[in-house]
């Protein structure tokens, strides 16, 4: 009798303590997976504050490349204010204001820490620039943190110049123009100029004869012939269309500047004219009136988790 109960003592014991080591081993689990879960629960707050940084930082972009491309857009429109006064006024590259203006605003904001509470935060730090022919690449960091976890982010943003060619389109209507001439046009020279302000039109032959210059402040549309005879300027604000390919200048020494783009009649289309020999390079600015840049909508931000 005593035996059996000295067994049954033995046996509520080892239960006991079974139980007891398997309690122990639950709780040390459970303690773990709570560890790992607030673990994971940190890693994911300090991701989704990365990204938070990611789309502060592509807003700020946004700004910044509007406002470089309307400085870079005032700066060539002051020059070519001037044109008309002195053909020879240096008129400064699009694409260069367009540069300096962008780098200077994103070194600005180089580094930028932002406290979205008490204990979270991200910071955006070293932007780099990474200029292409057609595209401009800015990298950055990204990095959320919280109390006990920190995440950084690579983003990389893509800014694309649009063509925005009008090549294809079909030719213009004469009576799309603000100022039209029907009959020949025709300066003398002497210095004669002549200044149209808005789009013109010219249905039939332009001739400048000497030391004289035409300018217009808009788009251009020239149905017939330009002749130059030497010494001569035409500046065209804008786009120049040509029915008819230029004549050459005898003296070699004229100058057709086109501001915008230049392009010529195939089967009622118009197709971009190039090569395009304005004549003097020396004295005509190089083409400046560019087309904006903007984020590119098919690969505009990417992130590297």
């Amino acid at each position: 009798m005593q035996n059996e109960k000295g067994y049954a003592l033995v046996l509520v014991l080892l239960i006991i303590t079974i139980t007891f080591t398997f309690a122990l081993s639950l709780s040390g689990m459970a303690l773990s997976a709570r560890k790992q879960f607030n673990k994971t629960d940190e890693i994911n707050r300090a991701t989704d504050l990365a990204e938070m940084g990611v789309a502060h930082y592509e807003a700020l972009l946004t700004r910044i490349v509007e406002n470089a491309n309307a400085e870079a857009g005032q700066a060539v429109q002051n020059a070519l204010d001037l044109l008309s006064e002195n053909p020879n006024y240096p008129v400064p590259d699009y694409d260069q204001e367009f540069n300096a203006a962008l780098a200077r605003e994103v070194n600005k904001n180089a580094y930028l820490p932002l406290d979205v509470n008490e204990d979270n935060s991200y910071q955006i730090s070293n932007p780099v620039i990474n200029r292409q022919a057609s595209y401009i690449l800015i990298t950055f960091d990204s990095k959320g943190k919280t109390v006990k976890e920190e995440m950084v982010l690579k983003g990389k943003l893509t800014i694309k110049k649009s063509t925005g060619s009008r090549a294809g389109e079909s030719v213009p209507e004469k009576t799309t123009y603000v100022n039209i001439e029907l009959e020949d046009f025709e300066l003398k020279g002497g210095k004669q100029e002549e200044t149209y302000s808005g789009n013109t039109f010219f249905n039939k032959t332009v001739t400048l004869r000497g030391n004289t210059g035409l300018f217009i402040k808009g788009d251009t549309f020239f149905n017939s012939h330009v002749i130059l005879k030497g010494g001569d300027t035409i500046i065209v604000h804008g786009d120049a269309i040509f029915n008819e390919p230029l004549s050459p200048d005898t003296n070699g020494n004229s100058s057709v500047c086109v501001l915008g783009t230049p392009y010529r009649i195939e089967n009622q289309k118009l197709v971009e004219y190039t090569p395009f020999d304005g004549g003097d390079i020396d004295s005509c600015p190089q083409a400046v009136l560019n087309n904006e840049w903007s984020i590119d909508p098919d690969n505009g931000m990417e992130v590297t988790y």
